[in-house]
């Protein structure tokens, strides 16, 4: 004869033992009746894999700071954003410099794109400083990158820098686009506007104790992860979808990863 499992249920709590508690039998009926039932089937998951390549966007001083605390779990690639700030000499990280244009994605699956349109190549440059003790406006710092405001086109960095050919005031804007598993933005304004950003993406501004959270948080993030599927989307009754006219989206403002779009949206 095989036994039955002793099973809960919480009538004390649910039922309504206060003024209510003389109305109470039905509700405690349909809650015994409930808790005789299946149990739930387990929550969908989806699978999440991290290598730890990490994109670190900032100026120089502070991407170079969290890199540092980030390289030895993970592989970060520096985007310096702007001119300012000292890099060191010796080659760590791999370095490019350029404004974002683009970040999409999710944990370990983001697409960043930047373009860069300073005459100084940071792949290519060798960090010998010739160029820096050549300028005589010092429009160049330890940052190797260009302050076109002060720049007064002597061109003697491009000469100091001829045998390495690093630096090429003709070059035109350069996209580039790369691949990664995680992403910490240390600018002031993230690069993600919905009410919850994608998971493995961390924006600190300049906030010390923020910065510090997130790198802990980024450092655990390397291997698969099963996160639960957060909902589950029936087409037959959502109203947009039925209709065929726009109407709530509040599903598309708030998805983290833009997985979700209206074919209005989707045609524009």
């Amino acid at each position: 004869m095989s036994e039955r499992p002793i099973r809960f249920v919480n009538l004390r709590e649910t039922a309504g033992w206060s003024r209510d508690g003389a109305q109470a039998t039905p509700k405690m009926a349909a809650l015994l009746a409930a808790a005789q039932g299946p149990e739930p089937e387990p929550v969908a998951t989806h699978t999440y894999r991290s290598q730890g390549r990490v994109l670190v966007i900032g100026a120089a001083e502070a991407a170079q700071a969290a890199a540092d605390l980030l390289a030895d779990k993970l592989e970060p690639t520096l985007l310096i954003d702007r001119v300012g700030g000292a890099l060191p000499q010796a080659r760590a990280q791999a370095v490019h410099t350029g404004t974002l244009v683009s970040l999409t994605g999710w944990l370990g699956n983001f697409s960043a794109e930047w373009e860069s349109s300073n005459p100084i190549d940071a792949e290519l440059c060798t960090r010998c400083n010739a160029c820096v003790a050549a300028c005589p406006e010092g429009a160049i710092d330890l940052s190797y990158q260009i302050d076109l405001n002060l720049c007064r086109s002597h061109r003697a960095c491009e000469a100091a820098c001829e045998v390495i050919g690093a630096i090429d005031f003709k070059r035109a804007p350069q996209r580039s686009s790369e691949a990664f598993d995680l992403v910490l933005d240390l600018r002031p304004s993230p690069a993600f506007s919905q009410h919850q950003p994608p998971q493995g993406y961390a924006h600190v501004g300049n906030d010390p104790a923020k910065l510090m959270k997130a790198v802990l948080s980024l450092r655990e993030l390397v291997g698969e992860f099963d996160k639960p599927k957060f909902f589950h989307y029936k087409q037959r009754l959502c109203a947009h979808s039925r209709n065929e006219k726009i109407g709530c989206q509040a599903c598309i403002d708030v998805c983290s990863a833009s997985a979700i779009r209206s074919n209005a949206s989707a045609k524009g």
